[in-house]
């Protein structure tokens, strides 16, 4: 098992006993709670998504998803980056699929609308059965839990950006910022993960409860920096609206500094 500098040690069991705590709260008003929603904001290539009654679609640059119980499929050379209606951004790289088990949002009003952070509670799992996924979540809610389910464990997402990647090898969790908690399939044992570090978990070390690797951020290679890069921009791409009567929230795209610094195309001119 990997083990960590002391400190972090007394870092983590507070957040395993909130963890448990906040659990507990957030899955007690799980019936208060709406789908939640996504926005594309950057699409390339051959993108699949599948509902939950197995009606396939190929989403459009800027189209408004729901995502609970939906599989995300990408092909060669295509991703998909998501701005989440909690705050979160998610990208999705080629060759890969993610089914999001459960997205669903406690509805907010006005008053609760903020750039800074989540506007209400949330519940998020995300099963990556292959490929690259990049996950930031820095103003999510204590109150609301986001999740990775691998074939090898689960990984708890706490206030991070993060890539995770998953192939025959098992896999690669790096954190860029923040930090996260891996518990093996066994639930005896876990790694608390904190930037920047990079572990890889192979399927034979994961049984055993142990980190076959560990890894410097500057060993790896730098597109795995810009896909965390991209994922974090396209989490502020969004800002979200309370919904008109308990509706879903209504998402008001935000655009680029550099779209804004563009010289406007006047339909007129003066004569001297």
């Amino acid at each position: 098992m990997y083990i960590e500098p002391k400190p972090y040690w007394k870092t983590l069991c507070c957040l395993v006993a909130a963890g448990i705590f906040l659990g507990g709260v957030v899955d007690s008003n799980a019936e208060d709670m709406a789908e939640g929603i996504a926005v594309a904001t950057s699409i390339q290539g051959n993108v699949q998504i599948e509902d939950a009654r197995s009606h396939s679609t190929q989403p459009k640059l800027h189209d408004t998803l729901i995502l609970d119980a939906c599989t995300v499929e990408t092909g060669k050379n295509a991703h998909i980056f998501l701005a989440l209606s909690n705050g979160m951004g998610i990208g999705i790289g080629e060759n890969s699929a993610v089914r999001f088990e459960t997205f669903i949002q406690q509805p907010f009003t006005e008053k609760s609308e903020r750039l800074s952070h989540e506007p209400s509670r949330s519940i998020l799992s995300v099963r990556l059965i292959n490929g690259d996924l990049a996950v930031v979540s820095n103003n999510l809610s204590p109150l609301s839990e986001a999740r990775v389910l691998l074939p090898t464990g689960e990984l708890q997402i706490h206030s991070a950006t993060c890539i995770i990647q998953y192939n025959d090898m098992g896999a690669q969790i790096t954190a860029y910022k923040g930090l996260l908690t891996y518990k093996y399939q066994d639930r005896k044992h876990r790694e608390l993960i904190v930037d920047p570090q990079s572990i890889r978990i192979s399927p034979q070390s994961a049984m055993l409860g142990e980190v076959t690797e560990s890894m410097t951020l500057s060993s790896l290679p730098r597109a795995i920096e810009q896909f965390s890069q991209a994922t974090q921009h396209a989490s502020k791409r969004v800002f979200f609206k309370a919904g008109l009567n308990g509706h879903l929230p209504r998402p008001v795209l935000i655009a680029s500094p550099t779209y804004l610094d563009q010289p406007a195309n006047r339909p007129y001119g003066f004569n001297e």
